[in-house]
């Protein structure tokens, strides 16, 4: 008899706990969610996106609004919408146990933009993946020039950002083997501020303090990129500190193990 009561009182406990879940739950869907918590991880300190720019694109897609109910709240939607965004890399929404929501976000981190003129000026990140401008912000980042010499009017950018064969076509495969090493290094992240394409050296680089024309040429490889730095470094090593910034009109890194240097 014992048992049975045991048992009974058991059961009872277990339907109770299960009512007061489902009757908490039913009293949460009708309430209000508060404004969600967003935590935005920006890469290198390039910063391409507030918390008040991605709340106002949430409000204006309709997706959000004071006083809109759990029951409401499309968190698969909104999710699928944050990482549609063009200056996000990855985002995760989810609800808590109670009307509180987040959202987390990491931003792109563009390392490259291209100007061709005949098309609008686009990135290249450092996924190698091409993308739009921000309305939000312009990050300083080294700069292409001359590309129209390349990029045709025809090639716009969504033809462009799903083609690998014109990617490579466009040298853009060049482009972001350079702008990425330039990212990565201290000094030439600060002295390299513009990269120049023409027909006859490839790649030019334009230093921020120096007068002359730095010709790299190609960019066929890391190894390529990284061989031909190191000979720029070794210049401004053992070259500039005797000779100054301003003797010299051209460096040329196009020949392998070997640069040619012109005076003015």
């Amino acid at each position: 008899m014992k048992r049975i009561l045991k048992i009974s009182l058991f059961i009872i406990l277990i339907v109770g706990t299960i009512f007061v879940l489902v009757s908490a739950n039913h009293n949460a869907i009708k309430q209000p969610v508060s404004a969600p918590e967003i935590n935005l991880e920006v890469q290198d300190g390039i910063s391409l996106l507030t918390e008040q720019e991605l709340m106002n694109e949430l409000k204006v897609k309709q997706l959000y609004r004071e006083g809109l109910m759990k029951s409401e709240l499309k968190v698969d939607e909104i999710e699928d919408y944050i990482r549609g965004m063009n200056e996000v890399l990855t985002a995760d929404v989810y609800m808590e146990l109670d009307s509180r929501w987040s959202i987390d976000v990491k931003t792109r981190r563009p390392i490259a933009r291209v100007v061709a003129n005949l098309i609008d000026d686009f990135y290249v990140d450092n996924d190698f993946k091409l993308m739009r401008l921000s309305p939000y912000a312009r990050p300083k980042v080294l700069v292409f020039t001359g590309m129209e010499r390349l990029i045709e009017k025809t090639a716009q950018y969504d033809e462009i950002i799903n083609n690998d064969s014109l990617k490579t076509i466009f040298k853009l495969d060049q482009i972001y083997r350079i702008s990425n090493y330039v990212c990565n290094d201290t000094f030439y992240n600060a002295q390299i501020v513009q990269v120049h394409y023409t027909e006859e050296d490839d790649f030019v680089l334009i230093p921020r303090v120096g007068e002359q024309k730095i010709i790299f040429g190609e960019a066929l490889s890391d190894q390529m990129v990284e061989d031909k730095f190191k000979k720029l470094t070794t210049f401004y090593n053992e070259v500039i500190p005797f000779e100054g910034w301003d003797k010299y009109e051209s460096i040329n890194l196009k020949f392998k193990d070997q640069i040619v240097a012109k005076k003015k």
